[in-house]
């Protein structure tokens, strides 16, 4: 019986390489799975980072501007009386029968102390038609002695029981600013409607003033 022995053929190089690289496929293939999968959880982490900032910034924003409108609504409430009370003097409506000069004069300040006092909280637009709508209203002093003086006609105003006529002269300018004022008045509230409600008023700010302010009062037939 013949013993036949085992002959070990010895490894060559490229049997070497395709043994390593028969190992090391899977192996590398793992590794840049779990690169990939990192990266993508970095990429998601930071995604879902940005997106709790992104609310938590907007929720603060809207918190804020719900604040802000607050404020602003309750400078409103205070003022809209105020203002109404000056508009209506000029038109010849509502209660003005009931009002001196001296009353519109004291309301003019009021407002005015109520709207620089919050002036931080308003906007510049608010602030531009504002002074508009004061100039149409009323004619500056323009020095610390003399009164401002209301612009609207002495005409069909009688002073009330016990003033004197002479009195009641200085208060007034003389003019008819309906008009003007009436465009004024309309802007300055549709401006008061974008910064309280966030909208514009139905009406818009370039209407005509008389078709806002309609009837005119005719001062001639007093």
């Amino acid at each position: 019986m013949t013993n036949s022995k085992s002959t070990h053929r010895p490894w060559n190089s490229l049997e070497v390489c395709k043994l390593g690289a028969t190992i090391s496929t899977p192996i590398f293939v793992f590794l840049l799975g779990c690169v990939i999968w990192n990266a993508q959880r970095d990429v998601v982490q930071h995604w879902e980072r940005d997106l709790t900032q992104q609310r938590s910034a907007f929720e603060a924003n809207l918190k804020e501007r719900e604040q802000v409108r607050g404020i602003r609504l309750s400078i409103y409430n205070e003022a809209a009386p105020l203002l109404n009370e000056i508009f209506a003097y000029h038109f010849y409506v509502g209660r003005w029968k009931e009002r001196s000069p001296e009353d519109i004069i004291a309301k003019k300040r009021d407002i005015d102390a109520l709207i620089y006092s919050h002036r931080a909280l308003l906007t510049q637009d608010f602030f531009a038609r504002y002074h508009s709508f004061m100039r149409e209203a009323f004619r500056a002093a323009g020095n610390n002695v003399d009164e401002s003086k209301i612009r609207t006609s002495l005409q069909c105003r009688r002073p009330h029981l016990g003033d004197q006529p002479d009195k009641w002269n200085i208060y007034f300018s003389g003019e008819d600013r309906r008009h003007e004022l009436c465009a004024a008045y309309s802007k300055l509230l549709d401006r008061v409607s974008e910064e309280l409600l966030l909208q514009p008023l139905a009406e818009p700010a370039a209407t005509k003033p008389e078709s806002v302010c309609r009837p005119f009062f005719d001062i001639e037939r007093c």
